[in-house]
């Protein structure tokens, strides 16, 4: 077996800690020369755990495997790296492409550190007699979230719920375990954090840490991915109800009363972003720090300065014209994309990731917005659509029309113009590919992309399992249906 494939990164005993994934991704995290001796090594520990939210291929470079995905953003040089990138727009993915298989091992590199973390946390005490329970929810919220990832872009996945000493143990969990036992270790999890002392809310200095509010949005949102997967077709109804429960529950918590009483701006302007009601879970970034800080502003700009950076833009997750035509002139969200014309291709960029305070080198301040009270709303209005309560899924729809500076949904096809909307709230946050997959039946979904790209077929509903892991356990490690040998 080898060493630098995922499932031995999870190999984490004492006699492995000097090489293991803390040591690597993070600097200063815990390591087996010091162990873990007092509640200080936990919190630590349990910041690598949030730090590694922050690398490159979770949120980071997640817009190839979303929104890119989805078509509602382009890939602007179909040659960057040897075309890898243009794979995810052209639906010519391969099993080698590198990109998924950096997904997929920091995904795990993620879980692992979870791992790690909560097999640690009887070996100290604490000064609060909440503590232990804290910190433990907070781990098991990253685990969650990851694994939401995990089952909503490959399907079936490893599941690895402790710590591996030994290659051997590495070997034994190196196996694809059904979608419902991942969703089961997700809810598992979350009902964990629920169940603890864990605050409803962070502050805003501590707005990068997780909090029950957090997961029961995750919650409802694992939930209602459930009852849309026809998978699950026969548990629709009871997904449903679960997904309406802890949507309803956390918008009853929401630190405000209308939805429109929260400014759009307020949500991306760096001066207000952290502490904006509405963002119930963002990823912290630091302003100006070439480790810490976040790369959007530039990455996602047009290929001048001064317009969302002081450095280059380098046209990443570009908004397609089509896409731009289709929002109402009068929509506020319109205003954050800004036309940008190469090569005679107009393309629009967003500002919602713009800062030009962070010097010359780019690294901004803005932080990742994963889950927010949009979100939760227009998510209620899916479920009580699909639960066929159409005048109560119009009243969430149009809150978040309102706020738009949008007159009341008024259209034929309610489906469409929720997931309509949610393009238009969420356009360049990542969320498109999860939505779509809600939205269309698969049946639906290689209709609908394969009129937009031929290449499109059953094969593109799920990312390949990279093959650089699954040649370490092939019959195990399976590969989706038409990638590679199967």
């Amino acid at each position: 077996m080898k060493i630098k494939q995922i499932f031995a990164v999870l190999a984490v005993s004492a006699s492995l800690m000097s090489c293991n994934f803390l040591d690597e991704f993070d600097p200063n995290a815990t390591t087996a020369g010091n162990f873990y001796t007092s509640e200080a090594d936990i919190e630590t520990s349990l910041n690598g755990v949030y730090q590694s939210l922050a690398q490159s291929y979770y949120y980071q470079y997640n817009y190839y495997f979303t929104d890119v995905r989805a078509h509602v953003t382009v890939v602007t040089d179909s040659g960057a790296s040897s075309g890898i990138p243009y794979q995810f727009y052209n639906y010519t993915l391969t099993e080698e492409n590198q990109y998924v298989y950096n997904r997929y091992t920091q995904l795990f590199k993620s879980i692992s550190r979870v791992n790690t973390l909560l097999s640690h946390l009887d070996d100290v005490t604490y000064s609060a007699s909440e503590a232990r329970d804290t910190y433990e929810a907070e781990a098991r919220f990253v685990r969650a979230l990851t694994y939401f990832h995990l089952v909503t872009e490959w399907g079936d996945v490893p599941l690895v719920l402790e710590r591996l000493d030994s290659k051997d143990e590495v070997a034994a969990n190196n196996y694809r375990r059904p979608k419902a036992q991942i969703y089961k270790a997700i809810f598992d999890d979350l009902d964990f954090v629920l169940d603890s002392p864990l605050a409803d809310f962070q502050p805003a200095s501590e707005c990068g840490r997780a909090s029950k509010a957090a997961a029961l949005a995750l919650y409802g949102k694992a939930a209602l991915q459930c009852a849309c997967d026809e998978d699950f077709a026969s548990e629709k109804s009871s997904y449903l109800t679960t997904a309406i429960e802890k949507l309803t529950s956390v918008w009853g918590m929401r630190p405000f009363g209308e939805l429109s009483e929260i400014p759009y701006n307020q949500i991306w302007d760096l001066s207000t972003q952290k502490s904006c009601p509405e963002n119930i879970f963002q990823i912290n970034y630091v302003q100006g720090n070439a480790d810490l800080g976040s790369i959007w502003n530039y990455q996602f700009g047009p290929s001048t300065t001064g317009v969302t950076s002081y450095k280059i833009g380098q046209m990443h997750n570009m908004t397609t014209g089509e896409v731009y035509e289709s929002f109402d002139p009068g929509d506020v969200r319109r205003n954050y994309l800004r036309a940008t014309t190469v090569a005679g291709v107009t393309y629009y960029h967003t500002m919602k990731y713009a800062d030009l305070e962070c010097g010359a080198n780019g690294y901004g301040g803005n932080n990742w917005i994963v889950l927010r009270y949009a979100d939760v709303a227009l998510m209620l209005a899916e479920a009580y659509y699909w639960q066929g309560v159409s005048p109560t899924a119009e009243t969430y729809l149009n809150m978040v029309r309102r706020r738009a500076g949008l007159a009341d949904w008024s259209g034929s096809d309610l489906r469409q113009g929720i997931y309509d909307e949610r393009l238009f709230e969420f356009i360049q946050e990542g969320l498109r590919w999860q939505d779509v997959l809600r939205m269309y039946s698969n049946e639906e979904m290689i209709e609908h992309y394969n009129a937009v790209n031929s290449n499109f077929s059953v094969k593109d509903l799920l990312l390949p399992i990279p093959y650089n892991e699954r040649i370490l356990n092939p019959e195990g490690l399976y590969q989706n249906p038409g990638y590679g040998v199967e």
